[in-house]
C-alpha cells in the first residue's frame, strides 16, 4: 500500500535528522527548517520505530540527516536497526563528508546504500568562507572513501551562491566526470539562518540550467519533487537541479515526511506551525494502532508551500 496525501500526493520517503549538532557553520544552513533546540535526541530504537511505522503505509526510502549526522557516536546501530526493516529499499545518509574516511567502510557494512556529500566549493579559500573552516582536501578524501566502499551514487550537493561560488559550477560538473557521482546544484533557500543574507547571495538557477539544456545529450525529470536531472559528456556528467522555493513543481511532487531531532513529524519542511507529536507517543507504551494514527495525522497535513 502507498499512502498518498490529501492532495493525491504518494508519500515514498522519510527524512530524520538523527541530530542538530554539527562541527561546521555553513553560512546558508537552514537546519531542515527548524529554529528552536532539541531538547534531547531520539534513541536507535525510537529512530527504528518510527522507520517501522511508516514502512506500514508504503514508505520504502529513508534519508539520515543532522545537523551532521556522522557525529552520532551510534550513528551505524541506526543504519543497522533500519536495515533491519525488511521493506525498506534505501537508506542514504546526507553529510558533510568530514568524518567520512574513517567510517565510509562501517556505514557500508551497517547497511547504507549510498551518501549526499555537501562540497559548496573546490576552492579552499571559498570553502572557508563558506562553513568556517579548511577542509576541501579532507572532504575529497572522505569521498575517496566512500566510492571505494560502495556507498553510491554519491550525490554531491553544491549549494550555488552568488559572488562565491556560482563560477565553480562547469569545474564541479568536470569534478564529479567519470565518477559514480551526481552533481546537485542547489538553489538557496529562504527559510532558517539563510533568511538573514537570502538577498545577498540569492542567484537563480535559471541562466545555468538552460547552458545544460544546450549541452545536454540527455534529460532525465525524477519523480521526487519533478527534478531534471542533465547528462553530459556522453553521460559521463550528471547535474541535478533542486530548486525548492521558487517551483511550484517541487511542492506538487513532493514524497517526503520529515522527522525532526527531537522526534517531530514534520509535513512540510518550509513550515514550523503544524509539527506531529509522536515520540511522545513512543515513550509512554502507546499501541502500534496509535502511532500509526497519529503518523497518518501527519501525512493528512502535508499540502503544497505553494497553494
Amino acid at each position: 500500500m502507498v499512502l498518498k496525501d490529501r492532495f493525491g500526493r504518494p508519500v515514498t520517503n522519510l527524512r530524520i535528522s538523527v541530530t542538530q549538532k554539527c562541527n561546521l557553520s555553513c553560512i546558508f544552513c537552514h537546519k531542515e527548517g527548524e529554529t528552536g533546540k532539541a531538547n534531547s535526541e531520539m534513541t536507535v530504537e525510537e529512530i527504528g520505530k518510527i522507520v517501522d511505522i511508516a514502512s506500514f503505509f508504503g514508505i520504502r526510502k529513508v534519508k539520515l540527516t543532522g545537523g551532521e549526522p556522522l557525529l552520532r557516536k551510534d550513528i551505524c546501530e541506526i543504519v543497522s536497526r533500519i536495515r533491519e526493516n525488511s521493506k525498506i529499499e534505501e537508506i542514504s545518509l546526507a553529510t558533510n563528508g568530514w568524518f567520512l574516511a574513517d567510517l565510509a567502510v562501517n556505514l557500508k557494512k551497517a547497511g547504507l546504500n549510498r551518501v549526499n556529500v555537501n562540497l559548496a566549493s573546490l576552492n579552499p579559500e571559498i570553502y572557508r568562507l563558506i562553513t568556517g573552516f579548511d577542509g576541501v582536501d579532507r572532504v575529497k578524501e572522505g569521498l575517496y572513501y566512500a566510492l571505494k566502499a560502495g556507498l553510491t551514487p554519491i550525490k554531491l550537493n553544491m549549494v550555488v551562491l552568488k559572488t562565491l561560488n556560482e563560477n565553480e559550477v562547469w569545474n564541479m560538473a568536470n569534478f564529479v566526470s567519470g565518477k559514480d557521482m551526481v552533481l546537485q546544484l542547489i538553489e538557496l533557500e529562504n527559510l532558517g539562518d539563510a533568511k538573514n543574507f537570502y538577498e545577498k547571495y540569492y542567484v537563480g538557477l535559471d541562466e545555468i540550467e538552460e547552458k545544460l539544456r544546450l549541452k545536454a545529450d540527455k534529460i532525465i525529470v525524477r519523480k521526487l519533487h519533478n527534478r531534471m536531472v542533465y547528462c553530459l559528456d556522453g553521460e559521463r556528467i550528471k547535474v541535478e537541479l533542486v530548486r525548492p522555493f521558487h517551483n511550484s513543481n517541487f511542492c506538487m511532487n513532493c514524497r517526503r515526511l520529515r522527522v525532526t531531532a527531537s522526534g517531530m513529524l514534520k509535513p512540510c519542511l518550509m513550515r514550523t506551525d503544524n509539527h506531529v507529536d509522536i515520540i511522545s507517543a513512543i515513550r509512554m507504551g502507546e499501541s502500534e494502532e496509535k502511532l500509526r494514527e497519529i503518523f497518518l495525522k501527519a501525512i493528512m497535513l502535508r499540502e503544497p508551500f505553494f497553494k
